[in-house]
C-alpha cells in the first residue's frame, strides 16, 4: 500500500504540476452591493494579482485600480423596469495590501431597481468565481456566487433580513479548494511523504486541526497576519514537503536540510532591500528557516514508531499557516457581526469537504495506477514540487 499511495500521489503531482504553476487556477473576487431607495452602491474587491488579467494593466503609466474601474464600468450595470440605470460614480478606492478595490454608484430616478448585471472578470478569465452580498436598507437579503454562465439576477423582494451564510459560504469553500494549486499542491505533497495510509490520515488531520484553528481565531478577530506574509509561507510549505521526501530517502542530506535556512533568510533579507516587508517580519522568516531546518532534522532520526507523532505535529503548524490564507480570503468578502458563526461553519466545513475528496479520490485510485509508477517519476514529482513552491515562496515574499 506504500508504494501504491506514494506512486499515485508522484504522477498525480506530475500531472497537476504540468498545468502551471499559477497559486489559484479559479480566481475570485467580491462585492457588496447596498440599496437605498432608487439608489444602489457596489463595491467591488479583486485581489490584485486577478487585476493582472486585463490587458490594459500592461499601461505604465496607469494605475490598477483605475484600469479595474474603468472595467467594470463597462461591464457592470443595474436595470429599472424601462432599462438602464445611471451610472453615476465610478472610483477606485483604498484597499488592504494585495487587493484592488472599485466603488460604483447608479441611480435609478423615480424606478425601484429591479435586476443586477456583473460580468466582472469572466471574459478574462472564464473560470472566474464571484461572491456577492446584496443589502436592501442595511438588511442582508441575498448571497449568491456569480460564474461565467451566471452573472445577473433579478433583486430579492420582501426580504426577512437575516443571513443566509451556511450553505452559500459551504460552497464558496468547496470552489475555493479546488481552485487553490498551492493547497492542493501542499495536500498531495503531504500524501507523497506520508506514503503509508495510516500516516497518510495522521498527516491530513494534523493539516485539518491547524488550519481549523487559526482560521477561526483569525476571523473571530483573536490574532491578524499579513496577507502578503501568509502567502509567502504557504509556498514555503510546499517546497518544504517536497525536500522532506529526499531527505527520508538519502543517507547525506543533512546538507539539503542545511539548504532551507539561507533560501527563507534570503528571501526575507531580498523582501525588506524591496520594502516588501518591514524589518519585524524579517524576523518570522527567521524563524521559518529555523523551523523547517530542525523539523528536516528531526524527522531522519525519530524512530518509526515515534514518527506519527512528529508528522501530526508538523501538519498542524503547517496547517496554521495555510488556515491564515483562508481566513484571509473569508474576511475580504466582509462577514461580520450576528451573521459570523454560519459563514465561518460553512466556509470551513467547505473547505474539509474538498480537502476529504481530493484525499479520498487519491487513495482509492492508488491501486489502479500502482503497476504504472516508477520511483524515478515521483522523484520528478517531488522535484518540480519543490521548485514551484520556491517560485511561489520567493515571487510572493518580493511581490512578483
Amino acid at each position: 500500500m506504500t508504494r501504491r499511495v506514494t506512486g499515485f500521489v508522484g504522477m498525480l503531482l506530475v500531472l497537476l504540476l504540468a498545468q502551471g504553476v499559477e497559486a489559484h487556477t479559479r480566481s475570485e473576487s467580491y462585492s457588496h452591493w447596498r440599496q437605498s431607495g432608487q439608489r444602489v452602491t457596489v463595491t467591488v474587491t479583486v485581489p490584485a494579482r486577478e487585476v493582472t488579467r486585463l490587458a490594459a494593466i500592461a499601461a505604465q503609466d496607469t494605475s490598477a485600480g483605475d484600469v479595474l474601474a474603468d472595467h467594470l464600468r463597462k461591464h457592470t450595470a443595474v436595470y429599472r423596469a424601462n432599462g438602464a440605470c445611471e451610472q453615476s460614480r465610478v472610483q477606485a478606492l483604498q484597499a488592504a495590501a494585495g487587493f484592488t478595490k472599485v466603488e460604483l454608484m447608479f441611480h435609478c430616478g423615480e424606478q425601484s431597481p429591479q435586476r443586477i448585471y456583473y460580468r466582472g472578470l469572466f471574459d478574462a478569465a472564464p473560470s472566474h468565481v464571484h461572491y456577492a452580498r446584496y443589502y436592501v436598507e442595511g438588511s442582508l437579503h441575498a448571497e449568491l456566487l456569480l460564474t461565467d454562465t451566471n452573472y445577473a439576477w433579478d433583486i430579492p423582494r420582501g426580504g426577512s433580513g437575516k443571513p443566509h451564510g451556511f450553505l452559500p459560504f459551504l460552497q464558496l469553500g468547496l470552489e475555493h479548494i479546488a481552485g487553490g494549486l498551492d493547497h492542493i499542491a501542499f495536500l498531495f505533497g503531504l500524501l507523497l511523504v506520508a506514503g503509508t495510509l495510516r500516516n497518510s490520515v495522521v498527516a491530513v488531520t494534523g493539516f485539518t486541526i491547524g488550519h481549523s484553528v487559526s482560521l477561526a481565531a483569525a476571523v473571530l478577530g483573536y490574532v491578524h497576519a499579513e496577507a502578503g506574509l501568509v502567502e509567502a509561507f504557504i509556498g514555503f510549505t510546499v517546497a518544504l514537503v517536497a525536500v522532506e521526501y529526499f531527505v527520508l530517502r538519502h543517507k547525506q542530506a543533512d546538507l539539503v536540510a542545511l539548504g532551507v535556512i539561507p533560501v527563507a533568510w534570503i528571501a526575507g533579507t531580498v523582501a525588506l532591500l524591496f520594502e516588501r516587508i518591514g524589518t519585524q517580519a524579517v524576523i518570522a522568516y527567521l524563524g521559518i528557516g529555523v523551523f523547517a531546518f530542525c523539523y528536516l532534522m528531526l524527522s531522519r532520526r525519530v524512530p518509526d514508531d515515534r514518527s506519527g507523532s512528529l508528522l501530526f505535529v508538523a501538519t498542524a503548524a503547517f496547517g496554521l499557516i495555510h488556515g491564515f490564507g483562508f481566513a484571509g480570503f473569508l474576511l475580504e468578502t466582509g462577514i461580520a457581526g450576528a451573521s459570523l458563526l454560519k459563514p465561518l461553519l460553512g466556509f470551513n466545513l467547505g473547505v474539509e469537504l474538498g480537502q476529504l475528496l481530493l484525499v479520498a479520490a487519491a487513495l482509492l485510485l492508488a491501486r489502479a495506477v500502482h503497476p504504472l509508477v516508477r520511483e524515478p517519476l515521483k522523484q520528478a514529482a517531488a522535484a518540480a514540487l519543490c521548485g514551484i513552491g520556491v517560485f511561489w515562496f520567493v515571487g510572493r515574499s518580493i511581490g512578483v
